[in-house]
């Protein structure tokens, strides 16, 4: 009995067994799934929803392509070197654990990052230059731990203020000439005085009564009848 070959893309046999393109893991090929993009099979937790349309199945390699494509960065460390701008406008320093600075870059860092302190030095090497360029420097690194501490303290030291320096004896200052003060005309002085004479007389023509009487006022007779007392 000859065997049967199947053409690419093709049926399948349904007890056929393949791998996922992206967690390699064995899964059974009626539940692959193919990406519209790549056309690679993948497992259902490795594919997502198309991110314009919607419509077609998308692996997530190809999502991340199109989120964050290839010339978006120059370097594996240019979102690294963007964190830690925007981190530097209200600290000085940052303590990052290394899942959490290969979650900013997305991708995994070497293993070398892993077991020497020696690729956190601050050189010019690729990842040195990530956060040298923006003025931070790699201050401590826990391997056990798995952290780094970054410190930016240059940049942030509070400016000093220069005090204004005095002049000097030997320098010439110009001479204080006072204002001149204008005199008031004529007709002002005759409106004060009519004004003062005016204020006199209001007071003279106002009755002077002894103790504490003192008589109601206009707006006090309309509030309160004559007959009843407030």
């Amino acid at each position: 009995m000859r065997d049967v070959i199947y053409p690419i893309g093709g049926p399948r046999p349904p007890s056929s067994e393949e791998k996922c393109s992206l967690c390699k893991r064995t899964i059974p090929y009626s539940k692959l799934m193919r990406c519209f993009r790549c056309k690679r099979l993948f497992c259902k937790s490795c594919v997502t929803e198309d991110l314009v349309e919607g419509k077609y199945l998308v692996c997530l390699n190809c999502a991340r392509r199109f989120v964050s494509p290839k010339g978006t960065f120059k370097s594996k460390y240019t979102p690294l070197t963007l964190y830690l701008s925007r981190k530097a406008n209200w600290t000085r320093w940052v303590k990052l654990q290394f899942s959490r600075i290969e979650g900013i870059i997305g991708k995994d860092l070497p293993a070398s990052a892993h077991r020497t302190s020696e690729w956190w030095t601050n050189t010019t090497s690729s990842q040195g230059k990530a956060w040298l360029s923006v003025g931070w420097k790699v201050k401590e690194v826990n391997l056990e731990e798995g952290t780094v501490i970054f410190t930016r303290p240059e940049v942030l030291t509070r400016e000093k203020k220069h005090r204004r320096k005095r002049a000097s004896a030997l320098v010439s200052l110009p001479e204080y000439k006072p204002r001149k003060t204008r005199k008031p005309s004529l007709t002002r002085i005759a409106i004060a005085q009519a004004r003062l004479q005016n204020i006199s007389r209001r007071k003279a023509s106002i009755r002077k009564y002894r103790g504490k009487f003192r008589p109601k006022s206009a707006y006090e007779k309309r509030l309160w009848k004559s007959e009843e007392k407030p």
